[in-house]
């Protein structure tokens, strides 16, 4: 996602609630972290075992050859759970032996699964779209529409690429208890056979919009957030790729349109101008 979540979750203590937060899923967790978080973390799952193992060394003297230390046990002990094994150090008794056995298949199990994650987190198919700072009330067709524009950062071709905008809004029911609703909102156009470059997007406000016939205070003044959802298949890897944004009412801004970016070279290449990607200016009239 390009921005925050619009939901924050809140763990509590209540082993009933069936949220589970960061470590308690870690697999979900090191999914969706970066590669810097991914590395911290084996660095130190690295570290922590190798350390508890050479105090498990060092709890019985003698158990592995050369000097009885916490320097020698360590690189012993990172040897061992890497399964390198140069021999300088080795163990002496069947304590030794027994951790030493314990150790190497803790160690290749990591490895299994640290070579797995890497694996699943560069396969993972993943679509970098950059959205507009702003979703605007405009006017299309000298009509007025809500609008955003998102482009594909890529040099890759998205194939069969669909868009959907969600209106989120606080829904009041008869008994007093206030839900969360989604409704989704009409786009003039929410497919692409092919996207490569820039999309616009359009919300008509009709006669079927719920944003008809409300003023412009009205609108600003509302709770409503809205919610992209994207989806579309990677030409290069033949993979279905997810994407989504999140709008609050503080990034709508009124009687704006977007600064033109598509431009065509001399030799009749398209590109587009992203440094002017979130700019916007007033409209000479209102919409």
């Amino acid at each position: 996602m390009n921005n925050k979540n619009w939901y924050k979750i809140v763990a509590t203590n209540n082993p009933d609630h069936g949220y589970k937060h960061g470590f308690k899923d870690i697999y979900h967790f090191l999914m969706r972290t970066t590669w810097p978080k991914v590395f911290q973390f084996y660095l130190i799952t690295f570290l922590f075992f190798n350390t508890l193992f050479a105090l498990i060394y060092l709890a019985v003297p003698g158990s592995i050859s050369g000097p009885h230390t916490f320097r020698n046990a360590f690189f012993f002990s990172v040897q061992t759970f890497s399964t390198v094994g140069y021999g300088t150090v080795s163990p002496l008794n069947l304590y030794g032996n027994i951790i030493v056995v314990m150790e190497i298949m803790t160690g290749v199990l990591t490895v299994a699964l640290t070579a797995g994650l890497a694996f699943a987190k560069f396969s993972k198919p993943s679509a970098k779209l950059i959205y507009s700072k702003n979703i605007l009330f405009s006017t299309f067709d000298s009509e007025p529409v809500l609008m955003f524009r998102m482009a594909n950062s890529r040099g890759n071709q998205i194939t069969s690429a669909n868009v959907e905008l969600h209106r989120v809004y606080p829904f009041h029911t008869k008994e007093g208890n206030q839900i969360v609703r989604f409704m989704p909102l009409k786009l003039i156009r929410n497919y692409s056979p092919v996207f490569a470059l820039s999309w616009s997007v359009y919300h008509p406000i009709d006669s079927d919009s719920p944003f008809y016939k409300m003023t412009r205070e009205e609108l600003k003044k509302s709770k409503d957030e809205f919610y992209v959802i994207f989806n579309g298949v990677d030409s290069a890897f033949s993979q279905t790729i997810h994407d989504v944004h999140y709008y609050k009412m503080d990034d709508l801004l009124i009687d704006h349109r977007f600064v033109d970016i598509l431009h065509r070279g001399e030799d009749g290449t398209r590109y587009i101008d992203y440094e002017k990607f979130d700019q916007t200016i007033p409209m000479e009239g209102k919409c």
